[in-house]
């Protein structure tokens, strides 16, 4: 009787021993988004490049490539866009990293140059979600303003404040910050030599690392400068693609363009681009120009190859970390090919691809990054925004997708959504007492299983007066200041067609959205970049002057005079210098000769005195209305030049004075700060530009 009345007991405790214990809670997925730096649409293996990126292509292959991804066609505002999920007008980007103001000086919303106080960045909204947050790489929302990735969410930071960086002694870039300290470039805790691509990576797993010892998922922004110029690599890599460019742009756009169609990437319905007008034949260069166009190129796919043997690196870490297969990676680049150093590139420096050169790819080059797309960086046509996407994530995109193409168009706002969704987390309404904006993007997630995106906007851009609207299949598309064209982008992703005369309602209707959203999203006014100008004729300054553009001599469409006194201790150094990469011009001592610069929409005309110059001395450097330069020390010994004219327009950047401190005008690099004393720069403008 005692035995029956303990077998429930004893069958309850057997069950119980039995019975599994409660489920742990699912293991969080880990995030990888890394950005690359002004690389185009088809660089890349899997987007049909001849660069050899097996790392990126079998992520691809495992994964999903989208056809019709976008970025914001600039470096900084698309880093805004992607940390935040709103326009980068949004999020106080609008531009770059400079305060535009109104006419009565108060900023604008929407170019602060820094991310504002109603955004939250990836980091911080994941922080919630209990993830560890980390960033390596290139920062450039506004750190010249107090704005840094250590104060916007992120745990750990190896960082660029702007652009810059492959070797210790490269001529761009200042130092980098370790966890929010000034480290500088060389000395513990970096390593010997190193070279920023592996750099980012290196540390990137050391913060995994960290995530791990934490028991935290971790999310990792790896933003590459990579290959942003001035392009630098180690020589073997660049001696490895000397002379695989011979063949030219020509040919190797259309060798591009057939592997795309071959890949499914681009429909054979839509015609390759023409080359424009501005950027010669291949054929119709000299030996020695195209020698010179190859060795530009080399130094471009080297670069890129490296990166993605960082990506390859990664990888390989993630996988020895046993966390590959939990691990969300997102790669795309911030903007298309980059043109802004014009059809001849620049190649300067006794050692190409050194520390100490300067190298940019330039336009006609950034024809072929672009296969097949039209224009470059800048622009809102298909090559200044489309982007490979490669989304990598075993456990979260099933296997039957594996190497599919997905064709749903998608935009850089949506990295956040994206993010959102994967890690569980929720966009806040307010973050540290400031009402957030509502975010713009929406998760790509249903894309990696082939279903639909929930998108039930249109997507917009702006820049610089460039603008468009995708209305999928219809895109409506404008330069600056030119009228609206209309393309269908499922007939003519190119955007060869246009339709605007033929759809005159679709047009109307188009463009009433775009109006709508750029009053609503702080895009107004276009071109707060260019401001008012100034309307002196007459400046004096002394050495270490400063004047951003506002202030700075209005020199489009006129001649100028330049009359500098100066005493020279040493063989270097800039003595005025305005502009950048694109326009300006610049008077500098270069290995002791003093050289008289004017660039011109990338092209540069220079003179030099014949002699050496030591002492003190004053100069008169001159552009004429017609563009004839000319240069005298103490009254004596002209010398004259010839530029296709005078500046088409005011540079964006300011003036210097006895340095060159932003985007430099010059064949010199960062340090370029005059060796001597610059006692006096006078600028006289003539009164009357040319019409």
């Amino acid at each position: 009787m005692r035995t029956h009345l303990r077998l429930p007991a004893l069958c309850a405790l057997l069950l119980a021993l039995a019975a599994p214990s409660q489920a742990a809670p699912e293991k969080k997925p880990n995030i990888v988004v890394i950005l690359v730096d002004d690389m185009g649409y088809s660089d890349i293996g899997c987007y049909g490049g001849e660069i050899k990126t097996p790392n990126l292509d079998k992520l691809a292959g495992e994964g999903v490539r989208f056809t019709q991804f976008h970025n914001t066609a600039r470096c900084c505002p698309s880093r805004a866009a992607l940390l935040t999920g709103l326009y980068p007008h949004q999020a106080g980007v609008g531009h770059m990293t400079d305060e535009q103001d109104d006419a009565d000086g108060n900023p604008l919303p929407g170019y602060s140059g820094r991310l504002n106080d109603h955004c939250v960045t990836i980091a911080e909204a994941l922080h919630g979600a209990g993830y560890f947050t980390a960033m390596t790489g290139k920062w450039h929302v506004g750190q010249n303003y107090g704005v840094t990735p250590w104060g916007r969410g992120f745990d750990r930071t190896l960082t660029c404040a702007q652009g810059g960086f492959y070797f210790p002694g490269s001529p761009v870039g200042g130092p980098l910050y370790l966890n929010g300290k000034n480290i500088g470039r060389t000395g513990a805790p970096l390593p010997a030599n190193w070279y920023s691509t592996d750099l980012w990576t290196d540390y990137g797993l050391k913060f995994i690392d960290e995530a791990h010892t934490a028991h935290k998922p971790f999310f990792l922004y790896l933003a590459h400068n990579a290959p942003h110029f001035a392009l630098q690599a180690p020589a073997a890599d660049i001696a490895r693609w000397r002379g695989k460019f011979k063949a030219g742009w020509d040919k190797l756009r259309e060798a591009r363009y057939k592997r795309q169609i071959q890949m499914g990437l681009i429909d054979k319905s839509w015609p390759l681009s023409p080359r424009l007008p501005e950027v010669p034949a291949w054929d119709s260069l000299t030996p020695a120009q195209q020698d010179r166009y190859d060795h530009i190129m080399a130094i471009y796919a080297a670069v890129v190859e490296h990166m993605d043997k960082s990506v390859g690196a990664l990888v390989a870490g993630l996988k020895q970390r046993g966390e590959l297969d939990n691990t969300l990676i997102l790669f795309m680049s911030d903007n298309g090919g980059n043109a802004e150093s014009g059809v001849q590139g620049r190649l300067e420096g006794a050692n190409p691809g050194g520390p100490k050169s300067t190298v940019f790819v330039g336009q006609a080059w950034a024809t072929l990054n672009n296969t097949p797309f039209v224009r470059y960086k800048h622009y809102t046509d298909e090559g200044g925004i489309a982007t490979p996407l490669i989304a990598h994530w075993p456990n979260g995109i099933p296997r039957a997708r594996d190497g599919h193409l997905e064709a749903q168009p998608g935009h850089i706002i949506d990295i956040m959504a994206t993010c959102l969704d994967v890690a569980g987390a929720a966009y806040p309404k307010t973050f540290h007492d400031h009402a957030i904006t509502p975010i713009e993007g929406v998760s790509l997630r249903p894309a990696f299983a082939g279903k639909t995106i929930q998108r039930t906007q249109p997507i917009f851009w702006e820049h610089e007066g460039n603008r468009a609207v995708l209305a999928s299949p219809w895109k409506l598309v404008a330069l600056d200041g030119k009228p609206w064209r209309l393309y269908n982008t499922v007939a003519d992703r190119t955007e060869q067609h246009d339709l605007a005369g033929a759809q005159t309602d679709r047009v109307k209707l188009l463009a009433a959205q775009w109006d709508a959203w750029a009053k609503r999203a702080d895009v107004l006014p276009l071109h707060p970049e260019n401001g008012v100008l100034s309307g002196k004729t007459q400046f004096t300054l002394k050495g270490g002057d400063h004047l951003d553009r506002a202030h700075a001599p209005a020199v489009a469409g006129c001649g100028f005079t330049i009359t500098a006194k100066f005493d020279a201790t040493g063989t270097d150094g800039v003595v005025a210098a305005q502009g950048g990469a694109a326009q300006g011009y610049t008077l500098f001592l270069q290995s002791g000769k003093l050289t008289f610069l004017v660039r011109e929409d990338g092209h540069t005309t220079q003179i030099a005195t014949p002699q050496s110059v030591t002492g003190a001395h004053t100069a008169v450097a001159r552009v004429e209305a017609d563009g004839v330069l000319s240069l005298t020390l103490d009254a004596q010994g002209i010398v004259k030049g010839k530029a296709p004219g005078p500046l088409p327009q005011t540079p964006i950047e300011g003036l210097d004075t006895g340095e060159d401190r932003g985007a430099r005008v010059g064949p010199y690099g960062a340090a370029n700060a005059f060796a001597g004393t610059v006692q006096s720069v006078i600028i006289e403008l003539d009164n009357k530009p040319i019409d």
